[in-house]
Formats: C-alpha cells, structure tokens, sequence
C-alpha cells in the first residue's frame, strides 16, 4: 500500500454506533455495534484495494522536500522595523556605557601599553574591542586580567567573521554549563580549553 493510502485508511472517520441507524430503512440490523465495525473494516479493505495512478504512487524526494521547505517559507521576507533597530542601539549603548568597558586610553594606561600597541593587537586580533557609531573605542576591562584576557584571545583566534558584539556577549552572560557564571568569570587555569569550547558552542563553532 503507497504513502497516500496508508495516510488515507489511518485518517478514516470511525463507524459509530449512531451512524448505523441510517442503514435501518433498508436493512434489519440486529447488533448495531457488530455491523459499524463490519463496515468499518469493509470501508478500510476498499481503500487499501484502490490503485492509484503511477504519478501519484510515489513522491520523490525532491518533491517532498520542495513541499516540507514551501510550508516553512514566509510569504513575506522579515525585515527589521524603526522600532526593532532603535531598540537594538539603544541595548548596544547601554552595554558600551558600562562601567567594565574602558576608553582605549584608559585601557592603555592601566595596560601600561600605548594606543598604538592596543591598536596593534585589536586589529590582530588579541584584543576584543567594542564601538557604537562615532564614540570610539571600548575594551572589556576583563582583559586586564590575565586569565580571561586568554580565554578572549582563543576565542578571538577561532571565531574570525563573527561581529565584535556577538562575541562580547557569549564570552559575558552567564551560562548554564558553567554554573551560571559567565565564560570570564569561570574560566581558571585549568579550564581555559573547556571554557572556550563552550563560547564556541554557543555561537555554533564547533
């Protein structure tokens, strides 16, 4: 039996009772029960019985897929509104003005190092650096400290082509795995492999 029949038979309507008191005009029925399940199972041997057109026999692959991606697909593209992307600069603002994330001066004079190093290792990559329009430059002071400056610089070194944002996020929420502590506060010497696997696994990278 195809696909379409064995989905047909198993989505038949049940023979009630009830429905048997319409047969009584032109039959004697003596066991209603008995007969709605006889004719349910005569109904279900008719259908399995029926031969289907060859094209409608069997679906292929490609079809079945074409069909599973055509109920998944929007009729219309999503696209951000004012109020989405207003309310996306306003969160980004807030994090940056955090007190944790330094000026690039500020953070290179408590790194003892001059901008043009901090800029140096930004662009190579050792340092995470965040920005927000035209305010400049701001590093996560976690990054003076050594343990979680390496975590972020493994993280750094695997994830090229991820945004600076989403990278500030996985390395400073708090994660289950983790004990509900944040990849740079949990990190130790011991874990900085484990640890950056699982920022890694947050943003799909395995």
């Amino acid at each position: 039996m195809t696909k379409t029949l064995q989905f047909i038979v198993e989505h038949l309507p049940q023979v009630k009772e009830a429905d048997v008191s319409r047969f009584s005009a032109s039959v004697e029925i003596k066991d209603a029960l008995a007969f709605a399940a006889d004719l349910e199972a005569f109904m279900h041997e008719r259908v399995e019985a029926v031969q289907l057109p060859e094209f409608l026999e069997m679906e292929t692959l490609e079809q079945s897929l074409a069909h599973k991606a055509a109920a998944l697909r929007a009729h219309t593209r999503w696209m951000p509104g004012k109020t989405d992307i207003q309310r996306g600069r306003a969160v980004r603002l807030e994090a940056f003005n955090q007190p944790h994330n330094l000026p690039l001066p500020e953070f290179a004079r408590l790194a003892n190092k001059s901008r043009q190093q901090i800029y140096k290792d930004i662009d190579a990559r050792r340092l995470l650096a965040l920005n927000v329009g035209p305010r400049g430059r701001k590093l996560p002071d976690w990054q003076l400290i050594p343990l979680p400056q390496q975590l972020t610089q493994a993280v750094l070194q695997k994830t090229e082509g991820i945004d600076n944002w989403t990278l500030y996020r996985a390395l400073s929420e708090p994660l289950e795995g983790l004990g509900g502590l944040s990849p740079v506060e949990a990190v130790t010497a011991d874990s900085i492999n484990d640890v950056a696997n699982a920022v890694l696994n947050v943003l799909g990278m395995h």
